[in-house]
């Protein structure tokens, strides 16, 4: 099986592929590692993530990356859209040292279900999980998609794209 996790910056995709990979045994294909050339931040094209993707591809792989909803393969099982809050996705970028810019695009994009409207464009299985206060119980919900006990949760962070318009006027 393989199994992509893709979300907004923040919201918490490598630490649900190491729960996971803890879990089951599979391997992460963390496809940003790989496209990072010297270790920085670049532009890269969907072309590049597909050529990456279809080189390292194997059984029983997670792959994890903002952009893994984008892999056009019918080898991938699923998607799981991680989402968080976006007044709770500011603290994470902040944490992390995000310019201001790049905290507004993500948390806006998040607030405007960006992730989750691009990859229900790409015409697949898809689920969303709300990872907006723990990851245990992230990781519970994705155990429970592993094992096809578990339907998508209706996730909409819309209401809270006019707070953030002023928090960062």
């Amino acid at each position: 099986m393989i199994i992509a996790i893709s979300g907004t910056p923040g919201t918490g995709k490598h630490t649900l592929a190491k729960e996971l990979a803890r879990k089951t045994n599979y391997e992460i294909l963390d496809l940003n590692r790989i496209l990072k050339k010297g270790g920085k931040e670049r532009e890269v094209t969907l072309k590049e993530v597909n050529e990456v993707f279809q080189k390292n591809k194997k059984d029983n792989i997670i792959v994890v990356s903002h952009l893994s909803h984008f892999i056009r393969s019918k080898s991938i099982n699923f998607v799981i859209v991680l989402r968080t809050d976006p007044l709770i996705l500011i603290k994470r970028l902040e944490k992390r040292g995000y310019k201001k810019e790049k905290i507004y695009d993500n948390v806006i994009f998040e607030a405007m279900n960006g992730t989750y409207e691009e990859a229900l464009n790409m015409k697949r299985k898809i689920f969303q999980i709300n990872n907006t206060k723990n990851i245990k119980s992230t990781v519970k919900k994705a155990m429970l998609i592993l094992a096809g006990e578990e339907k998508e949760e209706n996730i909409d962070f819309s209401d809270k794209i006019l707070k953030v318009e002023k928090m960062f006027k």
